[in-house]
């Protein structure tokens, strides 16, 4: 049977993921077809944002349809049926003005990674790809694109469709960082901070991920409130942790951008404190600073 598995890109522009999945791809084989499905190719966001702003709703309904032709295409695959990847191919043409590259093994090879290819900030981007993987019973991973502000900047520079500044610098604000001590679906991530020099450990996980495909599951009950002093605890940490990444945005932000920084920080930091309160999420004593650090 057809085996998927989804690997889920995350980064702000410049930070790597245009060069890692044409290393992924050099690595295809014949029982491994490699399908690379670029946001930015589709859904030109960055480039193109004035179009995509003046039509309301716009960009949230093209990235919808993106996720659902995708799924769609992944079903016709599961079940080898070319005649209707054949028409999805084409209606996703007509949809998305450019064809969706697939190997020339496709529907002859055994395991099949799909390349999502966006800068994935928001963890709830993320969630929508893992419920199709668990819809379907595929594979799913995460590759993180863990790079300096500066770096993705200079980086940037050197483009040839070089990302507006300001779009880089707010994403960075914004992006929420894998944690798996507080999402467990997170935990099967890899963190990529400069340039990935051995495949090895990204092949290990599409393979692991083959063998260990997503799995519908009820809906977690709430859990009893955590204790009030570590609750306090976790904030003191939360403020030292908000305060050290301020320090380190100092230099490289402006005024207006660190006090939007500082906005995102404080209010990630009060849903996550409310959840605690709530019962909504439970994170053990002695993974309480790890669990700061990371979730920042």
């Amino acid at each position: 049977m057809n085996r998927i598995c989804l690997n889920v890109l995350i980064g702000i522009p410049a930070s790597g993921k245009t060069t890692y999945c044409a290393q992924i791809e050099k690595a295809a084989s014949d029982q491994l077809s490699v399908v690379h499905v670029c946001y930015d190719t589709y859904v030109p966001i960055d480039t193109q944002y004035d179009q995509f702003r003046d039509e309301a709703g716009s960009y949230k309904r093209h990235r919808q349809q993106l996720l659902s032709s995708v799924e769609a295409i992944i079903l016709s695959i599961l079940g080898s049926d070319r005649q209707t990847l054949e028409r999805l191919l084409q209606d996703w043409i007509r949809e998305f003005k450019q064809p969706l590259k697939l190997p020339n093994t496709l529907l002859n090879s055994k395991d099949y990674l799909f390349l999502i290819d966006d800068n994935m900030y928001y963890r709830s981007m993320r969630m929508e790809w893992l419920q199709v993987a668990r819809r379907r019973s595929l594979g799913f991973f995460e590759t993180f694109f863990n790079v300096p502000l500066e770096l993705a900047l200079r980086r940037n520079q050197s483009r040839e469709r070089s990302v507006p500044e300001e779009t880089i610098r707010r994403m960075w604000m914004r992006l929420e960082k894998p944690c798996g001590e507080m999402y467990g679906w997170e935990k099967k991530s890899i963190s990529i901070e400069g340039t990935l020099d051995d495949l090895s450990e990204v092949l290990s996980m599409v393979s692991h991920s083959f063998e260990k495909p997503e799995k519908m599951i009820d809906a977690p009950s709430s859990s009893t409130p955590m204790e009030q002093s570590v609750i306090h605890q976790i904030d003191l940490l939360l403020r030292k942790a908000i305060s050290e990444r301020m320090a380190k945005a100092k230099s490289s932000m402006s005024k207006s951008d660190l006090r939007a920084f500082a906005a995102v920080l404080q209010e990630r930091k009060l849903d996550l404190l409310q959840r605690l309160r709530n019962g909504g999420e439970v994170i053990a004593e002695d993974r309480v600073q790890f669990v700061a650090d990371a979730f920042l």
